[in-house]
């Protein structure tokens, strides 16, 4: 991510050298939209309700991935979004529930990409309210598969999220704004259509393996 860049230029070490940021790339194949309601049906989700998702695979307690945060985030919008679902995945259910005004299902560990995808898909939308993040896979996959993402502008979330474009970046840590956002894309049908569509669009520019590869290709060539 560009943050990262920035930091490797901050650095003692390393603020001589040439930086060059080259995303990971993704197969655009394997992380592409599947059905939502097919999706919701194969994974025995609600049909009719908006989903939120949130994933961690250390679970809710790590302070970098701002559980908490959204947490404070959800009791903003308590009765606000009717319906509204959590899906929690990278964690089995805990033995004392989190108070939070929503339902909230839990999908455990989940080991394979088709499952993931399908998870991607049966969303309405994405938030990673991390405090530290760098680019994670998790957010660039989502976007692939058409899910806008909302997230706060730090670390190297913005090199995934374009704001109002494919998603929303709050102000940072600033719960109040990541609940406008969560409300801001789920309030609207045709803006929420809208920015899975640029999401995959820009997915696809972005990250895909071709146009990777495209750019160590010309990186090496200009070190040769």
């Amino acid at each position: 991510s560009r943050w990262l860049a920035d930091c490797a230029k901050q650095s003692v070490l390393m603020r001589d050298w040439p930086i060059t940021v080259i995303p990971n790339a993704i197969d655009m194949e394997v992380w592409q939209p599947v059905d939502r309601s097919f999706a919701r049906q194969l994974l025995g989700l609600p049909a009719d309700r908006p989903l939120l998702l949130f994933g961690s695979m250390v679970g809710v307690q790590d302070p970098r991935k701002g559980f908490d945060l959204l947490q404070a985030a959800l009791n903003h919008l308590r009765g606000q979004l009717p319906g509204l679902e959590l899906i929690v995945f990278g964690q089995p259910a805990p033995k004392a529930p989190v108070d939070l005004p929503f339902p909230v299902h839990y999908t455990g560990h989940l080991h394979d990409e088709i499952s993931l995808r399908l998870l991607y898909s049966a969303a309405d939308v994405m938030v990673i309210p991390s405090r530290q993040d760098n680019l994670p896979n998790t957010g660039v996959e989502a976007q692939a598969c058409g899910l806008p993402v909302v997230a706060f502008d730090t670390g190297g979330l913005p090199d995934i999220v374009e704001h109002q474009r494919t998603g929303y970046l709050a102000k940072s840590f600033n719960t109040v704004d990541l609940a406008q956002g969560l409300s801001w894309v789920l309030s609207d049908t045709q803006r929420h259509a809208a920015l899975g569509q640029s999401a995959r669009q820009r997915a696809l520019r972005l990250w895909s393996l071709d146009t990777v590869a495209l750019q160590y290709q010309e990186l090496y060539r200009k070190a040769i």
